[in-house]
């Protein structure tokens, strides 16, 4: 499978494309910076996202000096799979190179979805529309791959310890709902690419009566409320203290918030909630209640590379889940921290862009896929700070004297990115639009609708234009 034709092309690809590839530097950084490794149990088809960061891995290697990327070296190990039979696999002498793309593991073979992580992971389930196989990559041993499907539970692949990236390909496998396991040491890296087709998920018309909010028309009026919790950190905290205002000004009776806080990415993404003992107890008490409609998190884990880094997700909804089957859940996703690293607007907008596109919009396709009966909203309010520094270094936003300040005046308050007064308000009202449809134009009146009046710059539709390409994909 890894031909030298194969190889390559790889190759000359990286080459043509290492220019472009350098200029996103920036989105590489933003993922570099987290490092710290989770164990998974969430299907996140984040294929194009893992061929991206690939591709950028090996054109780095490709053009530094002391890099060398031989992938025509070679020795062989041997593998056991489900059957008991040996097989000797190839595979290539130990070096710092990444996988080749699922692409190219495939070799013209049609990919459904793929896996890339490190360690033990339970990749959740997934249905397959017809008969597949797996490829397995792997750079290290022990490594296991287990299946449970229509055939009961089995390992269909198992390598021995021992250093030297090589591919398996399983033999034809029975479609339908299959859960895949990993076992692995924490040094084994691993990429697991599905064949075939993955099967058609239920006509959203189906579930239309689901896609509305409780009563709420999409111009807003007499409506319910949801009893809303928000668990997550800073660059959330302030469209969730200030959300129950906008809703009481937009008509929405007894919109109820709760809100449980931990500062910094780490402690207040849904991973660290998790493991964080005191947080947890603190979310469940209120979860227990079977009361919450509406639970919103925030992106993103410590390493959004790996999709098993997203197991904290389904662990939360699984938890919601048992205590009422009809809550919905919001995954908000902010802007990137410390605005000013980036040189200019079109820099800061397209790594969000591409983090939102490439990355985020795949957990929740794919989370809607794991849960069909479940409401899930995208709640992108990061689009509201990629928009008012673009308007702002075109010199449209005349509201605003700076990028960053401490006065009001500005669109970020301090270096590390938190909202200043326009974007806490244009944020909100973002909140407002996804969650509960109502007319921007109109809501929120009272108190908060002053406020957004008395700014030149017109939020309500920026905010309209914001929410409505979110609600056309």
């Amino acid at each position: 499978m890894e031909g030298t034709s194969i190889v390559s092309q790889e190759k000359e690809l990286l080459r043509s494309l290492t220019p472009q590839l350098l200029a996103d530097y920036d989105l590489l950084a933003l993922f570099m910076r987290f490092n710290i490794s989770a164990k998974g149990e969430m299907v996140i088809d984040l294929k194009k996202s893992s061929i991206l960061i690939s591709l950028v891995m090996l054109s780095f290697a490709c053009a530094s000096e002391s890099q060398n990327i031989d992938l025509a070296a070679t020795d062989t190990t041997t593998a056991v799979v489900s059957d008991s039979q040996k097989v000797t696999a190839t595979t290539s002498a130990p070096t710092s190179e990444r996988f080749l793309s699922p692409e190219a593991l495939a070799d013209g073979q049609r990919v459904a979805t793929s896996f890339e992580g490190k360690g033990s992971a339970d990749l959740g389930s997934i249905s397959v529309a017809a008969d597949y196989s797996l490829i397995i990559a792997s750079d290290n041993g022990p490594l296991k791959v287990s299946l449970e499907d229509s055939d009961g539970s089995r390992v269909v692949y198992e390598r021995p310890p021992g250093t030297g990236t090589g591919s398996h390909q399983t033999g034809e496998l029975t479609g339908g709902d299959v859960s895949i396991g990993i076992e692995a040491s924490d040094e084994v890296s691993w990429l697991i690419v599905v064949t075939g087709e993955l099967a058609a998920v239920s006509d959203k018309s189906e579930n239309a009566a689901q896609a509305q909010p409780k009563n709420v028309t999409s111009t807003g009026g007499s409506g319910s409320g949801y009893n809303t919790l928000y668990m997550g950190h800073s660059f959330g905290l302030p469209f969730a203290e200030r959300i129950e205002d906008f809703a009481n000004n937009s008509e929405i009776d007894g919109h109820i918030q709760s809100i449980v806080f931990r500062g910094g990415n780490t402690n207040g993404n849904p991973e660290g909630l998790w493991n964080d003992e005191a947080a947890r107890a603190e979310i469940q008490a209120i979860l227990d209640q079977g009361e919450t409609d509406l639970l919103i998190m925030i992106c993103c884990p410590n390493d959004p590379r790996n999709p098993a880094s997203f197991w904290g997700i389904p662990k939360w909804i699984d938890y919601a889940l048992a205590q009422n089957p009809e809550t919905k859940f919001g995954l908000a996703l902010p802007w990137l921290d410390s605005p000013k690293q980036y040189s200019d607007a079109e820099t800061f907008s397209n790594n969000w862009n591409m983090l939102h596109e490439r990355l985020w919009l795949a957990v929740i396709a794919n989370l809607r896929a794991r849960y069909p009966g479940t409401e899930f909203l995208d709640i992108p309010h990061g689009a509201a700070a990629v928009e008012l520094r673009n308007r702002f270094e075109a010199g449209t936003l005349n509201d605003v004297s700076a990028l960053v300040g401490s006065d009001g005046a500005a669109i970020f308050r301090d270096e590390q990115g938190h909202p200043d007064d326009i974007l806490h308000d244009l944020g909100t009202l973002v909140w407002l639009g996804l969650i509960y449809e109502v007319d921007l134009s109109v809501y929120p009146a009272g108190d908060p609708g002053n406020r957004i009046s008395r700014y030149e710059t017109d939020l309500r539709e920026i905010a309209q234009s914001i929410v409505n390409k979110e609600r056309a994909r």
